[in-house]
């Protein structure tokens, strides 16, 4: 027991004195609380910069929940403890000297009745050699995003959620930080809340055929529609439907990366993003004035689009540097097999079955 209590007390003297030689950034800020038909969803990431002397590499996180009045509610871990250790959910666990890398939140998803009030976590990083241990925190105070637009499904026709905006979607995990991400110029993931959306048939099926012709895709060419009112504050149309860009661009436009596309201002600080858009299919011009539910645009194939489908976005701005928004749509349909489901407002995400 001494010897225990005696390397403890090495062990809490090492990292109170060294505590924060990993800073621990959370991003974006604000963070907010997305309800989901799940619970609860947490969609940010922590950016961890090593600014010691020699590689450390992470062994654990913890976060504590309190709620409004300071009282623990819940403490969940990942370590590197066991066969096959939960840490090794996380990636790229070692952390180069003076190097900022992303740490994807692991802790991501609540039940309902779970409040978040202030969330407490906790990394432990250790050298190679394990002879040393550090210790940084950070303090998260989430809040609950509250939409401005009653936003309708962008497309009518029964469409699956390819890729929506969960924890293993690749729009949450756009690593900014990532060195070859950053010298493009992106400074943050304004694609956190995206959803790609692709017409299926009764079957679920999203294309017959051969898949590399757009033709053959249920959904290439299909309309698409204004979620919401608002004012057209971009409009691109005149690139090909190759599934392609020019990626020498992207340093001086990151949005080339959608091919076409369409911007609408709901003039309330929410902006709407149509990307991989037809071409010439655009139905509005920059200024003008649309109501929800007006057709702009068809679906194409335009961009980095691995094949025919919509990706829409709700975010901050008109441009990369914008943030996005959690997103609710009203008065859509959730096809559960033979039961369809009546949504008056939800939130959708991969895998799920939508139609209007």
């Amino acid at each position: 027991m001494l010897l225990f209590l005696l390397s403890l007390f090495t062990f809490l003297s090492l990292a109170s004195s060294q505590a924060e030689i990993v800073r621990i950034t959370a991003k974006p800020n604000p963070i907010y609380i997305e309800k989901t038909a799940m619970g609860q969803s947490l969609n940010f990431d922590f950016v961890a910069e090593n600014t010691g002397n020699e590689n450390l590499f992470l062994t654990a996180i913890e976060v504590s929940v309190f709620d409004t009045k300071g009282k623990l509610v819940m403490r969940k871990f990942i370590d590197d403890n066991g066969v096959r250790p939960s840490i090794e959910t996380v990636p790229q666990r070692e952390f180069t000297l003076l190097k900022s890398q992303i740490i994807f939140n692991p802790f991501y998803s609540f039940a309902a009745d779970v409040e978040l009030n202030k969330l407490v976590y906790t990394f432990e990083f250790k050298t190679k050699d394990g002879k040393k241990k550090f210790v940084s925190t950070a303090t998260i105070l989430p809040v609950v995003y509250k939409g401005k637009t009653d936003l309708l499904l962008p497309v009518k026709n029964r469409s699956i959620v390819y890729d929506g905006h969960d924890f293993y979607s690749h729009h949450r995990r756009f690593d900014y930080v990532f060195e070859p991400i950053r010298a493009f110029g992106f400074t943050s993931n304004f694609m956190r809340y995206s959803y790609d959306f692709a017409p299926v048939n009764a079957a679920g099926e999203m294309f017959q055929g051969d898949e590399k012709d757009n033709a053959n895709y249920f959904g290439f060419g299909a309309n698409l529609y204004a979620v919401g009112d608002g004012r057209i504050a971009v409009v691109v149309d005149d690139r090909p439907d190759n599934r392609s860009f020019d990626e020498s661009i992207l340093k001086t436009n990151q949005m080339v990366l959608f091919g076409n596309y369409i911007v609408i201002d709901h003039l309330n600080g929410e902006f709407s993003l149509y990307a991989h858009l037809k071409q010439n299919s655009a139905k509005v011009k920059v200024g003008d004035t649309v109501k929800q539910n007006q057709i702009i645009a068809r679906i194409g194939a335009s961009g980095s689009a691995n094949f025919p489908h919509l990706h829409y976005e709700l975010q901050t701005g008109a441009d990369a540097s914008a943030e996005g928004l959690p997103s609710y749509f009203i008065n859509f349909n959730r096809v559960l097999g033979a039961k369809i489901q009546n949504v008056k407002v939800g939130q959708i995400d991969s895998g799920d079955i939508v139609e209007r």
